[in-house]
């Protein structure tokens, strides 16, 4: 049985194009047809970085593996103000071509004589490229064919529709002819992003060979995955850019095809390579592509406006040498394969399943066996400021969670799970260059060296943006150091069945490894009504008005009397007054009671036993009211929540929002907190859509410590599971509805009801001990100090009415064609920010784009419906 492919080598490339930026990049082309007069296009070319700029910035020298992704993490983001300390041209993995030198290769790889560059500026150009000993020589000398004059460089832009190569801003030195007078597929234009693909193709291929060791001449097939179409008007896209390329490089015995998929075609590409070596069908095969003209300064409206330098001012490349198993280079696992399959959706949850969980399951591996997971590898310098935000960290995160929902990883290991298993962006944003190859180079390199085992590598792409269909695409693969001679005798790279991988948790049977997920104990909270702290408390019951019979009363003092703790009993009228003396006196520590007057700004948090887990669960609010706007109250439950629960025990509750009136202005206001410096734990939902707002089952799982309701929510929900094993005739379980919580309140006045039998009324006697016994007056005080210092009052004073959630319902507005996205939206905010402009009565849909979640709308509405989400605070 053949083993695994391997990856050989790798190879990435970039060249430096800052006037291809003014004169190529879409964003400028159009802007110069609907905006020629335009402050941007004034302003851009100062923002232009030169190549010792293009040269020292230290993402660039990842790329070419000058330095490695750990150092950029360390370095302080952003990175655009910072210099590598010693850039180079060359790296280990590929070079950085500067913007005369790129041209010259355009007229390299023409064949059909449509580049033509000035007689003077060919020589200077040809001299450069000779001392790169990249070229043949027979190829140097035909960069000084075909070529003219300045004036008649000039008279072919402007009379005869050809793309001019400019140097400095405005000095034209080459250009590229239409190579048909009427096909719009050969236009000046198509040629010239073709010819820029071929070029960034071919300089890769180059620096494969001459950074790896292996022959080119054994090379069979070449796969070009770049995001351009070769063809005239009669065969639009047929291809083929792996042959073109691969004929100027020098793979002499290669054929090839092309493969598309958009951002995911690598990936793709990577499988299909893969899948021939794996067969027999070829030894050798290389993936390969070069990069895109169109994308160059697609984000520079949003650099220019914030004084960055527009960053996307590189054409990159990369090749990937995929050969038949040779005991040492790291294999690509043909058999752990994710895909997007057709009916899976577009919702991120179930991409990020369909490509990273079911494939890992299948396998019987977890979450946490795949040490580097390579998604979008996009350079956050360059997303966060267009309002994309940190792509790979994005990413991340949804695998996280998906993680947590496996119960793989507790909720609160998703920042260290970020950190120990993804990595910080370096790849520029040319389409389907950053989607998870750039990190195949360090791979094998890690790999090798024994630092690395195993790695998922995501590709993830939008076809709708072919018009053709709203499907997502995606496909993941995983790649794994070669262990040579295995445990079972056979040779490097064979499959060996499921007992070689044991240390990936398995010891018998493809379910091995799920079982092992399952045995990590989850986060529960402790009882402390069996717990030593509870001896010696001192509570006064208040029986006034009471219907509660005697017996009872008197089962639930035994009750509490079997934990030690002291209960003096109030009857009569005066039962409250004598609890108040009580209370003032400190010859009780807290009181019981049925019903309490509490003020404003204080509620109660009540305490229950899930029926699905067995766990407790705290339920914030109850009874009272702890603010008159709805969505303040909600916030403040919340913290009290969190008090209750901490004090009773629980060191990190994990806190989720009932899907109620005001659930996502709470969780905004709270989420804000957090960001601010308030130490707070989501709960995600236990759905597949996970979430912080808590449905119907999440509340019988017990899926987070602390639910946020309102008054009349809690307490209904108390109810229900206090009483659901009686039928409802009296409350049978659970700890009643909790003590009274405000900022400065300090009596500990725990309420039952009338309908709560004994085991609940000792319930409430332990819950108020335990909360004794952790000195939840401390505790209050900490908590609200820190909300406090993290902008409570502040981001409660911005909650106005009119930014309030109301129970009206939103009617979808009528079904348009949507084809333009607005990124940078939190996954959990995707169908509430939909909902924001369904109000405004703009039909909008969820789904996810190739850098992460995203809103889909139309064309027409985009700039109108940009300016709603950023004034709900949906996008920055």
């Amino acid at each position: 049985m053949k083993g695994y492919p391997v990856i050989k080598g790798t190879s990435y490339t970039l060249a430096a194009t800052p006037d291809m930026v003014l004169y190529n990049g879409t964003t400028q082309t159009t802007e110069r047809v609907v905006n020629p007069d335009s402050d941007y296009l004034v302003e851009l070319p100062g923002h232009l970085r030169g190549y010792e700029d293009v040269l020292s910035y230290i993402p660039n020298q990842v790329y070419i593996g000058n330095a490695t992704h750990e150092e950029l993490r360390d370095t302080q983001f952003p990175y655009y103000d910072k210099k590598w300390k010693e850039p180079k041209e060359e790296g280990p993995f590929g070079c950085i071509l500067p913007e005369d030198e790129f041209y010259g290769v355009m007229h390299i790889c023409d064949v059909f004589e449509l580049v033509m560059l000035e007689h003077g500026f060919a020589q200077t150009v040809k001299d450069k490229l000779e001392k790169r000993g990249m070229f043949t020589q027979q190829q140097l000398e035909g960069l000084l064919k075909n070529n003219g004059t300045g004036e008649e460089l000039e008279r072919l832009v402007t009379q005869e529709h050809s793309e001019g190569l400019y140097i400095r801003r405005d000095e034209l030195v080459g250009v590229v002819k239409r190579a048909h007078d009427v096909d719009v597929n050969l236009s000046a234009h198509v040629m010239l992003e073709n010819l820029v693909s071929k070029a960034s193709n071919v300089i890769s291929l180059i620096e494969l060979k001459r950074k790896n060791n292996f022959d080119p001449d054994e090379v069979e097939y070449v796969i070009d995955c770049c995001e351009e179409a070769c063809g005239d008007m009669n065969q639009r896209g047929g291809g083929n850019f792996a042959k073109a390329s691969a004929e100027i490089a020098g793979y002499k015995n290669a054929t090839g095809s092309d493969v598309r998929g958009f951002c995911a075609g690598p990936a793709h590409a990577m499988i299909h390579a893969a899948a021939l070596v794996k067969s027999g069908t070829f030894k050798h095969v290389i993936v390969t592509a070069g990069g895109c003209t169109a994308k160059l300064g697609m984000n520079g409206k949003d650099h220019v406006k914030k004084g960055l330098p527009v960053l996307e001012d590189c054409i990159a490349g990369f090749s990937v040498l995929v050969s038949e198993d040779d005991g040492i280079h790291p294999m690509i696992r043909t058999d752990i394969v994710g895909c997007h399959k057709i009916g899976t959706g577009s919702a991120p949850q179930m991409v990020i399943s369909s490509l990273v969980a079911e494939p890992l399951e299948k396998a019987g591996l977890t979450f946490t066996d795949i040490d580097k997971y390579a998604p979008e590898l996009q350079n956050p310098d360059i997303t966060k400021p267009a309002g994309a935000g940190d792509v790979p960290e994005a990413n991340y995160k949804m695998i996280a969670a998906l993680a947590v929902m496996k119960k793989q990883i507790q909720r609160a290991d998703i920042p260290s799970f970020v950190k120990e298993h993804g990595m910080t962006g370096w790849a520029p944003t040319q389409g389907h260059i950053p989607s998870g190859v750039p990190y195949l180079g360090p791979l094998v390199k890690e790999c090798m060296e024994g630092k690395t085992k195993r790695a998922m590598i995501v590709g993830k792409g939008s076809l709708f943006l072919g018009r053709m269909t709203n499907l997502f695409d995606g496909v993941s693969f995983v790649v794994e150091a070669n262990e040579g001679e295995r445990k079972t005798g056979g040779k490097a790279g064979q499959d060996a069945g499921p007992d070689v991988y044991q240390d990936a948790g398995q010891d018998a049977g493809p379910d091995a490894g799920q079982q092992t997920a399952h045995v990590i104990p989850e986060h529960s909270p402790s009882h402390p009504m069996v717990t030593a702290p509870c001896h010696g408390a001192r509570i006064v019951f208040a029986l006034e008005g009471s219907e509660q019979g005697q017996e009872d009363t008197d089962l639930a003092l035994g009750l509490a009397a079997r934990k030690g703790i002291e209960v003096n009993v109030c009857h009569g009228a005066d039962a409250h007054r004598a609890m108040e003396f009580a209370l003032e006196s400190g010859s009780a520590q807290a009181g019981v009671t049925m019903h309490y007057p509490f003020p404003i700004g204080v509620s109660t948090v009540g305490k229950v036993i899930t029926p699905a887990r067995g766990k407790a669960m705290y339920i914030a609010n109850t009874t009272g009211t702890s603010h008159t706007d709805r969505v303040s109250a909600l916030v403040k439950n919340a913290i009290a929540g969190i008090i209750a629960a901490k004090a009773d025990g629980v060191l990190n509750p994990a806190v989720g929002i009932a899907n109620i009136d005001g659930a996502r202005s709470c969780e905004k206001i709270l989420k804000a907190l957090k960001e601010n410096g308030y130490d707070i734990t989501f709960a995600e939902s236990a759905r597949a859509d996970k979430g912080v707002e808590m449905r119907g089952n999440d509340l019988l799982m017990g899926t987070a410590d602390v639910v946020v309701m309102d008054s009349l929510t809690g307490n209904l929900m108390m109810k229900l599971f206090s009483s659901y094993t009686t039928g409802g005739q009296y409350e049978a379980t659970g700890y009643g509805y909790g003590p009274g919580i405000g900022e400065g309140y300090d009596k500990l006045v725990m309420i039952v009801s009338r309908a709560s039998g004994a085991p609940v009324i000792a319930g409430a006697m332990e819950y108020a001990a335990s909360l004794i016994a952790g000195d939840w007056k401390a505790v209050a005080a900490k908590e609200y100090e820190a909300a406090r210092r993290a902008g409570l009052d502040e981001l409660l004073a911005k909650n106005t009415p009119a930014g309030q959630e109301t129970a009206e319902e939103v009617t979808c507005p009528p079904k348009e064609v949507v084809t333009a996205a607005i990124p940078g939206i939190e996954v959990m905010d995707l169908d509430e920010a939909v909902k924001t402009l369904w109000k405004e009565g703009i039909y909008a849909e969820s789904g996810m784009g190739c850098t992460g979640p995203i809103v889909q709308i139309s064309e027409a509405n985009l700039e109108k419906a940009a300016e709603i989400l950023k004034k709900a605070g949906y996008t920055g």
